[in-house]
């Protein structure tokens, strides 16, 4: 390393040195991720758009959320906090005009937490009270400036969150599909090493296959993996909700490392899993989070 590199090396070691991460949002960024509530700030994540986010109200599966930044690029819909409007303790950018529902599932991690209420409006008209030091944004001098440009990134961004997909479908067409290739109970008992009440249950639709029963019977069948999965009954509402949820990111991204799959397929292999182990089990009421845990413990150790 020449004296010039050497020299900036320890610049750059002086200034890293010299940060300050508030107590708070170290605690908030080790912490176990957990469901999001209103006037926190998130981190959105889904391939590879990567967006802060406030959260203004949350549903059962969805968010309302506000971009969040620290450029002082604004426009007249933009809510300007000042440092101490947050646990970042530093100055932020609201663009209130961009706010929009985003699935549960794009949440990645929370970061901090609002310190100031939030404007009492959620929808798609501005609040006319805004908490304390705040201000809007100046109009931006013509549509090329810097804080039009930004506000462009900003709503592909968002475009991109609120339009991420998971679900498969379910169309339930499984019966036909093993009917229409002659497959028999027995037959199908005999591939997938079922026992026959369970090799009926799938033969009729009223339980699904498991992501390596359909690979397994693929084959058969003379169709793809995916096509087979595709015809599987519909995912209960409760597995989707469970598996949705940000606590579960951490257990969904190793299941994608272990079986060299993307996040989505991860996902999804994952609840068709669980839902393929609740239905042989007896009972008529499923703990859908114990079911869970249970399916990742099986499949991550």
């Amino acid at each position: 390393m020449n004296p010039a590199q050497s020299s900036a090396y320890e610049r750059l070691l002086a200034a890293a040195a010299a940060l300050k991460v508030p107590d708070a949002v170290r605690e908030v960024a080790t912490a176990p991720p957990r469901d999001p509530e209103p006037s926190q700030i998130w981190r959105a994540v889904w391939e590879d758009t990567i967006q802060l986010l406030v959260i203004t109200a949350v549903a059962d599966d969805a968010v309302q959320a506000v971009p969040v930044s620290f450029e002082r690029y604004a426009d007249t819909d933009t809510l300007l906090l000042p440092a101490g409007a947050s646990t970042l303790e530093q100055p932020l950018a609201l663009w209130w005009g961009l706010q929009l529902s985003l699935p549960w599932y794009v949440l990645d991690r929370q970061v901090s937490q609002l310190t100031v209420p939030l404007p009492a409006s959620t929808g798609p008209a501005l609040p006319h009270e805004v908490p304390p030091g705040a201000t809007w944004g100046s109009t931006a001098p013509h549509p090329t400036a810097a804080a039009a440009e930004y506000r462009g990134v900003l709503a592909d961004s968002l475009a991109e969150l609120s339009g991420a997909q998971w679900v498969p479908q379910g169309s339930g067409a499984l019966p036909e599909l093993l009917q229409r290739r002659g497959i028999t109970i027995k037959q199908l008992a005999s591939q997938l090493n079922l026992q026959p009440p369970h090799a009926l249950e799938v033969w009729r639709g009223q339980a699904p296959l498991t992501p390596e029963q359909a690979e397994d019977l693929a084959t058969a069948l003379g169709l793809g993996a995916d096509e087979v999965l595709a015809a599987n009954p519909a995912l209960p509402a409760p597995v989707i909700q469970e598996l949705s949820r940000p606590s579960r990111r951490p257990q969904v991204r190793a299941l994608a490392t272990r079986t060299a799959t993307s996040e989505p397929d991860a996902r999804r292999r994952a609840a068709f899993g669980i839902y393929a182990l609740a239905a042989r089990q007896e009972g008529s009421t499923t703990d859908w989070s114990a079911r869970t845990d249970r399916y990742f413990e099986l499949h991550l150790h």
